[in-house]
């Protein structure tokens, strides 16, 4: 078989392949043998039937396209395979010569995987920030553990107060008339905590336990029950009792609680270490995709269309998907991000090309470099993540299942330990921005749900 390759620009070619006349011959045969035994020929045992008999019967141009169905795309991929060459659509086929007694010619117009030129990617000089752990973020962590380990307990008190928890019995109506979904007991609102519909828990305030209240409110336009949307609502609630939340004190004696610590100073200092490990890691994280950015700016590469638009469509999936789990809608997400559906769709299609270049560049160094994940290398990486434990051998049924996959992440972290290894990394210390230490000062807390709320 012979083959040549003809450039036409924007990554498309033209591949011309000849098929030697013993091959085609030979596909002939075995195509005369299977519709030999398809068919029922007198005189002739199933799939004996000599192949003049199944031309005189069937027409050559039926044996011959039946050669042709499997001849072509064989040696089609071979041609790809021989000439480096990998498709990215179905190619476009036409026959220019299959006459009898003749090789076999045709061409193939296809669109296939860009050239890349690389640029410099050894010697890179890349900056490392280290976020610095302060001892304001030890007690974040602190005051989250005491959280957690709260207690809400009675308390005798005059009445309910904001920051209370509540617990109550509470029926809804819509003109007099209960409505389903709008009633519960002893549910146990946290009083200002947002939880219920606006106006709601403000009613509570001031009410004494063993209380009854009437509580007006109008549910929200765009609530997610829409029978009820807009509609304006009265609720009996009573108040059975008053609880507070009690948080453990900070001492020798919570640190012993929470873990194998002596004292709180070193329950702090676990902390810290713990903390500073995480923004090592991520600041780890940060400086490869630093350097893989650095090499796929100084790298070139015309990115196919199809290529952006089968990874623009992955990616809507993907949104979709998070979306619905989510819990939100396209408008309610688009008017969260203050962003117009457009804007969205500009800023994935970008998104989506800056992917494809990176992955086209990534395979460029990779075959550049000679970077391959040996069985051996693959075998030991999968022993240690099997571990040892009564479900060893499910996780390792489970990691062989992916071999390839991890191939690959070993192949990609190999390529990463090249670049880190050549470039000048100059590592400094930095505060956390005062954008992401305001969002961490916020107080933050599950809102209990109800379908009332």
């Amino acid at each position: 078989m012979k083959s040549t390759v003809e450039k036409l620009g924007n990554n498309q070619v033209v591949l011309e392949v000849e098929v030697d006349q013993e091959q085609v011959e030979a596909a002939l045969e075995k195509a005369s043998r299977r519709l030999a035994r398809q068919i029922r020929v007198p005189g002739f045992r199933p799939g004996r039937a000599p192949r003049a008999v199944i031309e005189m019967r069937l027409g050559r141009e039926v044996l011959y396209q039946e050669a042709l169905d499997e001849l072509i795309p064989e040696a089609y991929s071979r041609a790809l395979e021989e000439n480096d060459l990998v498709p990215i659509d179905s190619p476009e086929l036409d026959i220019l010569d299959a006459e009898e007694g003749k090789p076999l010619r045709f061409k193939a117009i296809v669109e296939v995987k860009p050239e890349v030129t690389l640029g410099e990617y050894k010697g890179l000089e890349v900056t490392k920030q280290v976020t610095r752990v302060t001892n304001s973020d030890v007690d974040r962590v602190l005051e989250d553990m005491r959280e957690r380990m709260a207690e809400l307990v009675s308390v005798e008190k005059e009445a309910v107060e904001l920051g209370d928890f509540a617990v109550i019995d509470f029926t809804g109506y819509i003109d007099d008339q209960p409505f389903p979904g709008g009633a519960a007991q002893g549910y146990t609102l946290e009083v200002g905590g947002g939880a219920f519909i606006p106006g709601f828990e403000d009613q509570l305030v001031g009410a004494k336990a063993g209380e009854v209240r009437q509580v007006e409110v109008t549910f929200p336009e765009d609530y997610r029950a829409e029978q009820l949307a807009g509609k304006e609502a009265r609720f009996e609630v009573k108040i059975h009792e008053i609880k507070e939340k009690r948080y453990p004190a900070l001492n020798d004696d919570f640190a012993k609680d929470v873990g194998d610590f002596e004292t709180l100073l070193e329950l702090r200092a676990d902390i810290r270490k713990r903390l500073e490990e995480a923004e090592e890691r991520e600041a780890e994280r940060r400086l490869e995709q630093d350097l893989i950015e650095a090499v796929v700016e100084r790298a070139s590469c015309d990115v196919p269309e199809k290529m952006i638009q089968h990874q623009l469509e992955h990616k809507r999936q993907h949104f979709e998907r998070n979306l619905y789990y989510s819990g939100l809608d396209k408008e309610q997400y688009l008017e969260l991000l203050g962003i117009t559906e457009d804007e969205m769709e500009a800023r994935m299609r970008t998104e989506a090309e800056q992917e494809v270049k990176t992955s086209l560049v990534m395979e460029a160094l990779v075959e550049a470099e000679g970077i391959a994940v040996t069985d051996e290398e693959l075998d030991q990486h999968i022993d240690g993540l099997v571990g040892e434990g009564p479900d060893a051998d499910a996780r390792r049924e489970r990691l062989e299942a992916q071999r390839e996959n991890l191939r690959e992440s070993l192949v990609v972290e190999k390529t990463i330990d090249l670049l880190k290894a050549s470039a000048t990394i100059n590592e400094v210390i930095v505060d956390k921005p005062e954008s992401a230490q305001e969002a961490q000062d916020q107080p933050q807390a599950d809102a209990p749900e109800s379908d009332a709320d």
